[in-house]
């Protein structure tokens, strides 16, 4: 009876440290991810740019390092995982662990959609044409190559239609729209 109870203590601890394995890796894998991609962010605003390079620079070492360290730190999630359900099999799940992992998963998607969304961006600078004028309620936009960038009610009013200018613009290859960052008139 005491050899038995005392292998049932086993198994429960053996199973409690595979759950508080896969915890904290899992945890990690998330505190990875989620610093990389505020460093991302982070790195994106031109103000902290301005103030200090080595900073803005700086931003960015998280999400280069998580590209090495995800895959592995995946791995090892997925390590424990496997060897759980290889000794127990799957359980019947709580609600609280379900809601969780649901938000996890919609947190993850909607980090790697940004991120893929936001690396498809370009900045263009260099003389360009006004080709058109277009005012949609109270958003107002110049299409400069092909593209539908937006402009300030300002802009829109001192620009005029088939003249070059000297600018700069963001936009996005999957929308080409973008935001105007800078213009100025070339003077002849």
């Amino acid at each position: 009876m005491k050899v038995e109870r005392k292998f049932k203590n086993e198994t429960e601890q053996d199973k409690r440290s595979l759950l508080r394995a896969q915890k904290t890796s899992l945890y990690w894998l998330l505190g990875i991810i989620y610093v990389s991609f505020l460093g991302v962010q982070l790195g994106r605003i031109q103000a902290i740019t301005d103030f200090n390079y080595s900073l803005h620079e700086m931003l960015y070492i998280p999400a280069t390092l998580s590209s090495f360290i995800v895959p592995i730190t995946f791995l090892i999630y997925m390590y424990f995982v496997i060897k759980y359900l290889r000794k127990w099999g799957i359980q019947k799940p709580n609600i609280n662990p379900v809601i969780k992992a649901v938000l996890v998963i919609i947190s993850l998607l909607t980090i790697f959609s940004l991120l893929n969304f936001q690396s498809k961006e370009v900045s263009t600078g260099g003389v360009f044409k006004v080709e058109q004028k277009i005012q949609e309620d109270t958003k107002y936009y110049l299409i400069l190559n092909d593209k539908k960038i937006r402009v300030s009610r300002n802009e829109f009013y001192l620009v005029d239609l088939n003249k070059e200018y000297l600018g700069t613009f963001v936009w996005n290859s999957q929308t080409n729209r973008g935001r105007l960052e800078t213009i100025e008139p070339i003077l002849k």
